[in-house]
């Protein structure tokens, strides 16, 4: 009987010590898997950010192209901003899910190693970091085409107090 004692005790032994070598090394992949998946996301809003830039000064070059009809750049704008806030709801929601499956897949263990070591599980930082990013994509197009007026207009403003000439129009050849 102490036979089996002294065995079930040197397993038990040897699996708490496994056990407490691996902690720290599932800790730093989940970490890594958090960050990577960050990075994923803040690439993937500057990507996007860029693809906008050039969705839009390609339909106000063809609006501007138009000698007469009715203006469809605010609306065309408009749905160019919905896809990409929609594309951007899911990324989030699939980084925020890597967060959640990370939190649910740490143990007790886990979760005791992080508060000795002081190590939370890591915050999705992009979203905060490139809020600027996503409330341009979230205001309305009208609020768009009025910001870019007023611009244009104290650039306009600038260069003639400054003698030169006016800015010239938008021209598709120049932009892409």
């Amino acid at each position: 009987m102490p036979d089996v004692l002294l065995i079930l005790t040197t397993i038990l032994l040897t699996l708490l010590v496994e056990r407490s070598y691996t902690v720290p090394r599932d800790i730093r992949r989940n970490d890594e898997r958090i960050v990577n998946r960050d990075e994923d996301l803040r690439a993937w809003i500057v990507e996007n950010r860029k693809q906008v830039r050039r969705d839009f000064l390609r339909i106000w070059a063809a609006e501007a192209r138009k000698k007469d009809g009715p203006d469809y750049s605010v609306s065309q704008c408009q749905k160019v901003k919905n896809e990409v806030l929609r594309r951007y709801q899911d990324e989030l929601r699939d980084s925020e899910r890597v967060v959640r499956d990370v939190w649910l897949s740490e143990q007790l263990p886990h979760r005791l190693w992080r508060r000795l070591t002081r190590r939370p599980i890591p915050d999705l930082t992009a979203p905060s970091e490139r809020a600027h990013t996503i409330a341009e994509w979230e205001t309305s197009a009208e609020d768009s085409m009025k910001a870019a007026e007023e611009l244009r207009a104290a650039a306009e403003e600038r260069r003639a107090d400054a003698g030169k000439p006016p800015l010239r129009p938008l021209r598709l050849a120049e932009i892409i």
